[in-house]
């Protein structure tokens, strides 16, 4: 199997990595290198779900977001996300954690 190394440029990104629950799963990060240095927005599945159609709209409108995760919410964000931008491609990618 090949793997390629690729840097995407993102605004936003979206955590669909466990909802079910009170407290959104988020990975453990080395400290200086997770959220804290990303110049753009994060948010987990549960919080974008909590959003109104026009807040989510509004938050994801005109930037480029990466959607990582790969079960339903995954898949209906990026859905989402590609239709407030009018983009009906949606590029994906898979990450592989082990």
């Amino acid at each position: 199997m090949i793997f390629a190394k690729q840097v995407h440029q993102v605004e936003f990104v979206v955590l669909c990595i466990g909802r079910f629950g009170d407290v959104p799963k988020l990975p453990l990060l080395p400290q200086n290198n997770g959220p804290q240095v990303f110049k753009g927005e994060v948010m987990h599945a549960k919080d974008y779900s909590e959003l109104s159609s026009s807040e989510a709209a509004y938050a994801v409108r005109g930037k480029r977001v990466a959607v990582v995760g790969f079960q339903k919410s995954a898949l209906d964000i990026a859905a989402e996300c590609a239709r407030v931008n009018g983009e009906y491609i949606i590029e994906t990618s898979a990450v592989y954690s082990q």
